[in-house]
This record gives structure tokens, sequence and C-alpha cells, in this order.
């Protein structure tokens, strides 16, 4: 699990502005604290699953966060028709990794 978010984390560390910009897009306000948040969520709960520090904690942190981000960033029911198949494909795929960290949570 910790694969999926932790260069992902990266990712948004290393492109910071990338990252607010492209939360900007969608209309969310404060889009710079998002992308801090997300980064940490994503760097930090990654090394806790890792270590297993507070795995429960861990886990449900980011089956929150994953859950919101779906949610936002992949609302394939509002997507444009050519967008929308592909949109659904990551909202679903993302609810499967939520139903994964609800597992570690368990």
């Amino acid at each position: 699990m910790a694969a999926l978010f932790l260069p992902a984390g990266l990712s948004k560390l290393s492109g910071f502005e990338g990252t607010v910009g492209y939360i900007a897009s969608v209309g969310l306000p404060l889009p710079a604290v998002g992308a801090a948040a997300a980064l940490a969520v994503e760097i930090f709960g990654s090394i806790a699953l890792i270590v297993g520090f507070q795995t429960r904690i861990a886990g449900a942190v980011l089956a929150l966060f994953t859950l919101v981000a779906s949610v936002f960033f992949h609302a394939f029911w509002s997507a444009a028709p050519e967008q929308a198949f592909v949109q659904q494909l990551l909202f679903f795929k993302n609810i499967g990794v939520v139903g994964g960290l609800l597992v570690l949570v368990s």
C-alpha cells in the first residue's frame, strides 16, 4: 500500500507548484495548504505503514484522504464524455485502495 502513496507524495514535494496549480484547477480553496497536507499525508502515512508505526491510524488517514481526493479529482459523474470512462476507472481503483486500507485499519 505504501508503494502507492510514497512516490506520489515525493513527486508532490519535488513538483510543489504544479501540485498547487492542479488543486487550484478543480476550484478547491487554499491550494498551497492542500498540497502541503496531501504530501505530508502521503509521505508520512507511507513511512508509518512501512515501519509499522500506528498502522491503524495511518491506514485510516490514508483511506479518508484517498476517498476525499477521489471525489474531487476523479469526479467521473461530471467529467466531459471523452474523459468520463478514465475518471470512472481511476475513481473505482481508488475505492479499491480505500478498501485495502480499511483492512489494515481492522
